[in-house]
């Protein structure tokens, strides 16, 4: 009797194990990709739904939330593309949420503000083709008032290639930056509901909406109003970043004041060496070790180059490693030995005005290892790509 119930028991476990092992495996969701326009629209829905049912949809009271800039995550600058996205997120919100006054970050904007609107761009370089490109756009609110994280929210579009071009005052930054400004974005971004953020946030708020203003003057060609305005930027406490010194500049440069563009970029030199990374933009014509055709930039490339011998000849303790870089186009051995030779060029450039440079600097070429876009065929918008930058160390 015990060895029949136990048999019993031994086949009722195993028919059991056997219909477990024939029900199919729980598959994650697949996640859905929209168009770009009606992407942004859904995210804009979201953000404001969010915030409607958070201030109750029944307050008669209109709030005014200011629009950061957003920053596309590999590069940290303010493309074509953000200020696309702003413009839906300003329509949306003023078609369908009349309750918020969506605007611009400007110094006049923020005094009367009670919210934040951040964002972020990411490329999914790994899931892109030729002909489909994959992107997810994320952005949160933050509370003025009591710095908390209030909502976000995030949208994943599909499209022919957002436009990747740089604002101006982004493009002619002889540095592409990764510093302060999108630290900043993306802990909101990235932070859960519910978090504080940093109590000089606010402090720092301020800096970037005037930081806003100088490079909206730039980008509409007013360069003297820019220069004033960059200046002043500087001159704050926390206003010591890449951009602000990138912006003074550029604005000087347009002016013809070169002396000051010049002293203006050794400021920014040793700002960024403080890192131990100057990610200088000497960007390089497709399958060449020639300079791209731009106007006036071999002009500046002659500039930057002065500098950064004048810093080294200067600072004896300092050593660099100069990085070559190239797009994914193309074979990946060639494109080693491609990125080494950019490499090696610029270390023979600076020895013009720097005659012990290669004492104190080794070259390597990373090819493709190491793309800021990533995309493919060479084109305008990942120029970045074909680059040499320079890591500093103690010697």
């Amino acid at each position: 009797m015990y060895f029949r119930n136990s048999l019993n028991r031994f086949i009722v476990f195993c028919l059991i194990s056997f219909l477990v092992s024939c029900q199919p495996v729980p598959t994650k969701p697949k996640q859905a990709y929209f168009p770009y326009e009606a992407g942004i629209r859904l995210l804009a829905k979201g953000l404001m739904t969010k915030l409607q049912k958070r201030q109750s949809i029944f307050s008669r009271k209109t709030s005014t939330i200011v629009l950061n800039p957003f920053l596309e995550v590999d590069s940290g600058q303010v493309l074509q593309a953000s200020l696309e996205i702003e413009s839906l997120l300003i329509e949306e919100t003023r078609q369908h949420f009349n309750q918020f006054k969506l605007h611009r970050l400007t110094p006049e904007k923020l005094v009367e503000a009670q919210y934040i609107l951040n964002g972020i761009i990411k490329y999914e370089a790994h899931k892109s083709s030729p002909n489909e490109k994959y992107y997810h756009v994320s952005a949160s609110i933050v509370d003025l008032e009591t710095k908390i994280v209030i909502t976000k929210g995030t949208v994943w579009i599909v499209s022919a290639g957002l436009d990747y071009q740089p604002t101006p005052s982004y493009e002619d930054n002889p540095l592409y930056i990764k510093g302060k400004l999108l630290t900043h974005t993306l802990k909101t971004v990235d932070s859960p509901v519910g978090t504080q953020v940093s109590d000089d946030y606010y402090t720092f708020i301020k800096t970037k909406a005037l930081l806003i203003a100088a490079q909206t003057a730039y980008d509409k060609q007013n360069y003297g109003l820019a220069r004033n305005l960059f200046k002043e930027v500087t001159q704050r406490q926390n206003g010591q970043i890449i951009e602000a010194y990138g912006g003074l500049y550029t604005a000087n440069f347009k002016l013809k004041d070169l002396v000051e563009a010049e002293e203006s970029f050794g400021e920014m030199v040793a700002l960024a060496v403080e890192k131990g990374v100057l990610p200088i933009k000497l960007l390089f014509q497709s399958n060449l070790i020639e300079f791209l055709e731009v106007p006036n930039l071999r002009e500046q490339y002659t500039l930057w180059l002065r500098q950064i011998s004048l810093y080294f000849k200067k600072e004896t303790g300092k050593c660099v490693t100069i990085i070559g870089h190239s797009s994914q186009s193309g074979d990946y051995k060639y494109n080693k030995k491609l990125s080494q030779k950019r490499a090696d060029k610029i270390q023979i450039l600076l020895q013009e005005e720097f005659s012990e440079i290669k004492q104190r600097a080794n070259t390597i070429g990373m090819g493709s290892d190491e793309t800021i876009v990533g995309t493919v065929p060479d084109s305008a918008e990942n120029a970045i790509d074909r680059r040499v930058e320079f890591q500093i160390t103690d010697c």
